[in-house]
Parts: structure tokens; C-alpha cells; sequence
């Protein structure tokens, strides 16, 4: 019986998916946040700030099922992102509720970023070629 527990056991914490996976994306998380920290982001915030340039303006609701993060998670993020005066929160012209956009100091930060982002890029690249994975 304890013989047969050991077996499962081990065989959950040598080859569970969601577990190598999750570690993987800490361990890429923090490559990329590693980089931009001397600026001030994050990978969770420049992803945000970038998906909020991309479509211009949206609404909260719509950004958070486009990047399928939790309501809470978007608002959180979003509130950081407003506190440095990079992302703004504007009446939607049709009354209904808010449209999220970039200021002009969150178009610039997002550029400064990209330097280092590239950096963290290739270093998840080269990470990921040296476990055989190709992206």
C-alpha cells in the first residue's frame, strides 16, 4: 500500500503538466519582470498597457475576456497602471460605463520597454530552445 501511495506520488510530482507548466511560466515571469523592473513595470502591466494600445480604447470588461484575467486581477492592475498616470479611465461617449487608453507618459513607457522586453524575449527563447521546446 505505501509502496503503491510512493509510485503515485512520485509519479504526480515527476510528470504533472499543470504543475511543469506553472513553473515554467514563474520562471518566465520572472525573466521578463527581472528586465523591466529598473522601469518600473511589469510583465502582467506591460502586457495590459500594450493590449490597451492595441485596440486604442476598451472597456474594462472587454479587456479582461480578451486577456482572460479575473475581474479583480484587471482592476488591480489597472489601478497601478492609473496611480503613475499611464493608463487613463474615460466616459465611454455612449454612457455606457468607462473606456480604458494610454496617456501620452504610458505611449512612452511602453516604448522605453521594449528594449527590455526584447532582451527578456530572447532569454525565453534561448530558455525554451534549452528544454526543447520550439516557439
Amino acid at each position: 500500500m505505501a509502496e503503491e501511495f510512493d509510485a503515485q506520488v512520485h509519479e504526480i510530482v515527476s510528470a504533472c503538466l499543470a504543475y511543469r507548466t506553472r513553473k515554467l511560466a514563474r520562471t518566465v515571469t520572472r525573466l521578463y519582470n527581472d528586465r523591466l523592473r529598473p522601469l518600473g513595470l511589469n510583465i502582467a502591466e506591460m502586457n495590459l498597457m500594450a493590449a490597451i494600445a492595441m485596440m486604442r480604447s476598451v472597456q474594462p470588461a472587454e479587456l479582461g475576456r480578451a486577456m482572460e484575467l479575473e475581474k479583480s486581477t484587471l482592476s488591480r492592475n489597472i489601478s497601478r497602471l492609473a496611480a503613475r498616470g499611464w493608463v487613463a479611465s474615460l466616459d465611454h461617449p455612449d454612457g455606457h460605463g468607462a473606456l480604458l487608453s494610454l496617456t501620452a507618459e504610458g505611449n512612452e513607457m511602453l516604448v522605453r520597454a521594449v528594449p527590455a522586453w526584447r532582451e527578456a524575449q530572447a532569454q525565453a527563447r534561448a530558455l525554451a530552445a534549452g528544454a526543447g521546446l520550439k516557439i
